[in-house]
């Protein structure tokens, strides 16, 4: 299957081993698709050593291809078309149905089945976030070099490599470990910013250049080198710069126009594990499957085994309750908020009612005079123009009004503008639908215009409703910073819990991803840097994966899961005026929404403690999931017995976080390691925060320490009380481990569900 990137869309596939009746129902010989084949190692008498060259790799993965892909005219189509050497054991090739059921009789052969397409799902994000702006001279407390010495690998849409936010102006050269490659035509393609630069996609000329420019923002927003006077339009207007502006990248590009097929992404995985990377950031994944089933879970263990650390999209299926992607417990999986800046466009009803709304298009010599405000949905005249698509508005009259135009449709919001326009109407009003809330979007629109929010639009269609000459003005106020509700959590960011793993809270973490300003291919304006500004959980990824890496440079020791601790335990929950996180809808953001809440970068590099997790330590785990030892093999890559390894239920897993499920009178008992990463001599005390409903009791309940990477271990005990009725049937808790010195507070966000 092929994948999709996530600005604004969500994922779809699944793992299904080939069968004998999809066989006797195949087209026949002509049928071919690209098939992912899982085989064993190499039998002892021609074991190949990790050194041993492509070419002998390929001969042995040659080796289950069927006679007829050999003698085939296409010779060359038919042959291997990756052969993955860090991943897994195994290779993709075009072949027919028939072909791929042939291989079943070959020793060595595990599984085969067709790919999937998998979907793709800034100026002020560091200051939001707490990171310096300054580089020469930031006195950060817990200076992280800023990512220097760190390579982040970015699996995308490829990369305008000469765009000013990959200049290495003041970079040095790679680190030694780099073994990476610029494919790239021309001189001096690559640099010391942008070191390396691959394609495992047909799309230009298997260049890993883009059109789509999803890619170059990501890169930019991850490790984007520092751009002043960036900006779109003239607003948002700041110093452009990645949260590890030290960083160096390295773009795989496995992305077309369209989607982005399993196989290259496997294949760009394989490569920057070879590469040396140390953060690799997917913006793209594919719907809920079994772990085994999904490239992306896969490729990602194998990362970690190797000391990646691996961020990913949560996917955009929000606000849908269970509607994540990428939710391995090895990943990073992070949701989408909002920042404290909006590009105000104000509209002024005739009864004298602001209200605020966004529009990035901001006119200065308009002349912000009343005028007729029509709701072409009213007409009746076409079912179409609630949304002002193309060519709805053509029989209504619209010149010189304001005409009210829905989100939704399948219409993007500047082309309800163009149709607008087209018609002769003065101005659009947006208005969000019920599940939107809160959130709206600078839309680089073609005439004056606001998006407001679902509360806003109700308050215009009252008025509307109210007399019979309504009018309004649009007033542009430019770029506003410090908008007290911020962080909300973005209505499109995929909510939890998650169905492959419910024992495991899901998503992580969320971060910057509404309305993003970060490197684009082409200059927006005609005027100014290339810049965009764009939404997704395709933004919010990569913000976490430059925080990683910022983590990753101050403590290089750390591995994915002790960075992934120290990320989660220092989340904060409330947003800039004081009051607890919520939704676009301005309700309480619940955990199945945040996860562990906000990132919180200045802390998560000094977090006091953390869990950490050996990537052996998944096999109980995985056990206890119920997959077989085939299944487990596919992952870990190595044989695996369950009935001799020690199964664990999903909470036992030392994670950082809590989810757990408790019908009534239940009591379950889970225990968790710690170690010690702030001071030497510390003790830390427990006080638990009970979800309501739950009575919780930790044993100790103060630890203390006498030296650094000590470990301690505590249990927790779960009771439904059985004389409490919870109001829902979600409840939330903490668990807060505090220093006596009052220097650290390592929080564990505990989610229980009532059954």
């Amino acid at each position: 299957m092929k994948a999709f990137l996530l600005i604004s869309l969500a994922l779809t596939s699944t793992f299904i081993p080939f069968s004998s009746q999809e066989a006797s129902s195949a087209s026949g010989e002509g049928d071919l698709q690209t098939y992912i084949v899982f085989v064993d190692e190499p039998a002892a008498g021609r074991k190949l050593s990790t050194e041993s060259s492509n070419d002998d790799l390929l001969s042995w993965y040659t080796s289950f291809l069927p006679p007829t892909t050999l003698s085939s005219n296409n010779q060359q189509e038919r042959m291997v078309q990756y052969s993955y050497r860090k991943v897994v054991t195994g290779f993709a090739a075009k072949l027919t149905p028939r072909e791929a059921k042939a291989m079943e009789e070959k020793e060595g052969f595990i599984s085969a089945r067709v790919e999937r397409s998998v979907p793709l799902l800034t100026t002020h994000t560091p200051e939001f976030l707490g990171l310096p702006q300054n580089l020469a001279g930031s006195d950060w407390k817990y200076s992280s070099n800023l990512g220097q010495g760190l390579i982040i690998g970015l699996i995308d849409s490829g990369i305008k490599h000469d765009h000013p936010s990959f200049s290495d102006e003041g970079m040095p050269p790679p680190p030694a470990k780099w073994r990476g490659k610029c494919e790239f035509n021309g001189m001096r393609t690559c640099n010391n910013k942008l070191i390396g630069a691959r394609s495992f996609s047909a799309h230009l000329g298997d260049l890993p250049s883009e059109e789509i420019y999803h890619g170059s923002h990501t890169a930019g927003e991850a490790a984007g080198s520092p751009v002043q006077g960036a900006n779109v339009f003239g607003q948002a207007n700041g110093t452009a710069m990645g949260i590890a502006p030290k960083a160096h990248v390295a773009m795989y590009k496995v992305c077309g126009l369209d989607d982005c097929p399993e196989s290259g992404i496997l294949a760009a995985m394989d490569a920057a594990i070879e590469d040396g990377v140390d953060v690799l950031s997917l913006s793209l994944g594919i719907e809920s499957y079994n772990f085994y089933d999904d490239v992306i879970a896969v490729g990602a263990f194998r990362a970690i085994q190797n000391g990646i650390f691996v961020s990913c999209s949560a996917g955009n299926g929000g606000p849908s309750q269970s509607s994540l992607v990428n939710e391995a417990p090895w990943i990073l999986t992070v949701g989408a908020s909002t920042i404290d800046r909006e590009i105000r466009a104000t509209v002024v009803l005739g009864n004298n009612v602001e209200l605020h709304g966004e529009s990035l298009y901001q006119p200065k010599d308009l002349n912000s005079r009343q005028l007729p405000i029509i709701d072409p949905d009213a007409t009746g005249i076409n079912a179409s123009a609630r949304f002002c698509g193309g060519g709805s508005l053509k029989n209504i009259d619209v010149t010189g009004k304001i005409v009210i135009c829905h989100m939704g449709g399948r219409v993007e919001g500047i082309e309800k503008g163009k149709e607008v326009k087209n018609n002769g109407g003065a101005g659009m009003i947006l208005m969000n639908n019920l599940a939107g809330g809160y959130t709206t979007f600078p839309y680089a629109h073609v005439l004056p215009a606001s998006h407001l929010s679902y509360k806003d639009g109700k308050a215009v269609m009252d008025y509307l409703n109210s007399t019979q000459s309504p009018t309004a003005a649009i007033k542009f106020r430019g770029t506003l910073i410090g908008k007290s509700i911020a962080p909300q959590v973005a209505f499109f960011s995929s909510r939890g819990p998650s169905l492959q793993s419910p024992g495991i809270l899901k998503p992580d973490i969320i971060g910057p991803g509404v309305n993003i300003l970060a490197a684009w291919g082409v200059s927006v304006d005609n005027a100014t840097n290339p810049f965009n500004i764009v939404s997704g959980t395709s933004m919010s990824c990569p913000h976490l994966s430059g925080v990683a890496a910022l983590i990753k440079s101050a403590h290089p020791d750390w591995s994915p899961a002790a960075i992934k601790s120290a990320i989660l335990t220092t989340a904060y929950t409330f947003n800039r005026g004081g009051r607890s996180l919520t939704t676009e809808q301005n309700i309480s953001a619940t955990i199945f929404d945040m996860g562990s809440g906000h990132v919180n970068p200045p802390m998560a590099l000094n977090p006091g403690l953390i869990y950490d997790l050996r990537p052996d330590d998944f096999i109980p785990y995985l056990c206890g999931l119920g997959y077989n030892d085939t299944s487990i093999r596919l992952i870990v890559q190595r044989k695996v017995k369950c009935s001799i390894e020690p199964s664990i239920p999903e909470a036992q897993l030392n994670y950082p976080t809590f989810s757990i499920s408790l019908g009534s009178g239940d009591e379950k008992t889970y225990t968790r390691t710690v170690t010690n990463v702030g001071l030497p001599h510390s003790t830390y005390t427990c006080k638990a925060l009970s979800p309501e409903g739950i009575d919780v009791k930790v044993v100790p309940s103060e630890i203390n320490f006498k030296e650094l990477k000590e470990k301690a271990n505590y249990s927790v005990t779960f009771t439904r009380l059985r004389n409490v009725m919870a109001r829902s049937k979600v409840s939330k808790g903490y668990l807060v481990w505090s220093s006596n010195e009052d220097e650290y507070y390592v929080v564990s966000t505990i989610a229980v569900v009532f059954v």
